[in-house]
């Protein structure tokens, strides 16, 4: 159970360990309401819960019988795929073919589109993270997507519900015994200073909410399985229980299982690098061993052999096939109109175009507003530029507010671009980019643009684009300015990398990532003998 939650975990004692305040936050808020409410009181939460996840199962089904189009009713006697669809990634993507924004699937639109008609597809994703946005999201696929998507809370059940409940009594037998344990106290001590009161908080939260409900979450993937009865499982993300329940769940039912990289994988990166003993060599999701897919297609060679050579997948689990989403980025100049863009945004055109992607999200509160006051003071120190911002999709309102704040205090142009607006545009139009080590570096490089990691955390950075000399690394806020006016100027020491970076990371930007992604699908499906 531990792999379902070993990342929150990680993360928040990094972050106590950095005394940093962003450690209490890490939790959906709903969650942290309804346990934080019900503490002294535990076993009432899961009373709560039943009526929480009862109104749920009623909602998604009135909504599917009211608002299910003809084009979702399923596609009988075709092989079926289910496929991860997220929340966040329901959002405007522009069609590289017709060369029109519509609202559809961020990450798997190009394969969905290659797949509907041959096969019956499936999106599925819970809504409890976030209700309101949940029930919208959903009643919007509902409306105008071609492509069935029925929420995880559909296979709720009272069966369900008992499970977890009896799960949050064993656990909460094992907590009693692990709490007060000496060695347990001990482990919580960091260059004398003393976090058992924090950790020990932050684990019972573990042991008796967010176990149990990992185990409500596989169960109800169980139940998808029985009902769904699906030829293959699509997923990105795939680490957490938010995703993992899909791995664990399509292994049981020995369903092929496969995975497309969706963001940057690095060295350090806690939802990829394992140990040979965390991992089965026969793909086995017994305890100890981390349940992965039974594929995964990556990005470029330097991510296979990251994941097969320094973390320990197995050598055929991991093909190389490039991003399909990326494919837009080989007709971009064909679909992007810079003279548009700045109309819309009321851009000066003599004036450069810096683009800063946030990942305000992934990393402390000290070093956002580091940040904030780095690129708001070097703008303002700068002639003839406009920044944009890019928020990333899973960056919180609070986070907004928190730029919008900071930005207050400096006089200068800047526009925060909608947080389902289109990123490849924006890098399309911008003469330099800004970022921490996001995937959108990438993107900006497939793109032939100047980047400049900012990195005022004091740690090593986690990707490579700096070492591979593809951007350059600003680590103390006064080397911001000269290091963009350098880059403005003339960037060609980038430019002669990015070939062979593309190459190693990328594999190929040649439109056809798609079409190898698609070919793994049918491959896998036609060798699991379910077609």
């Amino acid at each position: 159970m531990w792999w379902t939650k070993d990342i929150p975990l990680y993360r928040f004692i990094k972050n106590a360990i950095n005394d940093d305040i962003s450690a209490k936050s890490i939790h959906p808020k709903i969650f942290m309401l309804l346990y934080k409410t019900t503490r002294k009181y535990i076993e009432l939460l899961f009373y709560i819960e039943l009526l929480y996840d009862l109104f749920l199962n009623v909602l998604v089904r009135i909504m599917i019988r009211i608002f299910r189009t003809h084009n979702q009713s399923g596609k009988k006697n075709k092989p079926k795929i289910l496929f991860v669809a997220t929340n966040n990634e329901w959002r405007f993507v522009r069609d590289y073919e017709t060369n029109k924004l519509k609202t559809g699937d961020a990450i798997f639109d190009s394969v969905i589109k290659r797949l509907n008609g041959r096969y019956d597809l499936l999106g599925v994703y819970p809504i409890d993270h976030s209700p309101i946005r949940g029930v919208k999201v959903f009643m919007d696929k509902l409306r105008n997507w071609g492509i069935t998507h029925k929420p995880l809370n559909l296979y709720w059940s009272l069966d369900v519900w008992r499970k977890e409940r009896n799960a949050f009594k064993q656990f909460k037998k094992s907590w009693n015994h692990v709490k007060d344990d000496e060695v347990f106290r001990k482990m919580c001590v960091y260059n004398g200073r003393d976090l058992y009161e924090q950790i020990k908080e932050e684990l019972e939260l573990y042991f008796l909410f967010m176990f149990p409900r990992a185990v409500r979450y596989i169960e109800m993937g169980k139940r998808m399985m029985k009902a769904e009865k699906p030829d293959l499982i699509l997923l990105q993300d795939e680490y957490g229980i938010e995703r993992c329940y899909l791995v664990i769940a399509g292994k049981l039912e020995s369903i092929p299982t496969l995975a497309v990289q969706h963001g940057v994988i690095h060295p350090y990166h806690e939802g990829y690098m394992h140990t040979q003993d965390e991992i089965s060599p026969e793909g086995s999701i017994k305890s100890p061993y981390y349940p992965i897919p039974d594929k995964t297609a990556v990005y470029g060679y330097y991510h296979k052999n990251l994941l097969t050579k320094i973390s320990a997948y197995p050598e055929d689990s991991v093909v190389v096939t490039g991003q399909p989403r990326y494919d837009v980025l080989y007709y971009a100049d064909k679909i992007y109109d810079k003279g548009k863009f700045l109309k819309e945004y009321k851009i000066n055109p003599s004036h450069k175009i810096i683009l800063w992607t946030t990942q305000c999200h992934g990393i402390s509160n000290k070093e956002n507003i580091k940040n904030f006051k780095a690129v708001f003071e070097t703008v303002q120190n700068l002639k003839d530029v406009a920044l944009v911002i890019k928020q990333h999709p899973g960056e919180g309102r609070k986070y907004t507010k928190m730029i919008k704040k900071y930005l207050s205090n400096y006089k200068i142009n800047a526009i925060i671009t909608p947080k389902d607006s289109d990123t490849h545009e924006q890098l399309f139009v911008c003469d330099l980019m800004i970022t921490r080590h996001s995937t959108t570096a990438m993107e900006a490089i497939a793109l032939n643009k100047p980047v400049i990691v900012l990195n005022l955390s004091g740690e090593p950075d986690p990707v490579e684009y700096v070492k591979e000399g593809v951007a350059l690394g600003v680590y103390d806020e006064e080397d911001l300015k000269p290091t963009i006016e350098k880059l403005l100027k003339d960037d060609s020491e980038l430019a002669r990398n990015r070939e062979k970076y593309i190459e190693k990371y990328l594999y190929k930007i040649d439109g056809k990532a798609t079409e190898r992604v698609v070919n793994l699908i049918e491959e896998m499906i036609d060798e699991s003998g379910r077609k």
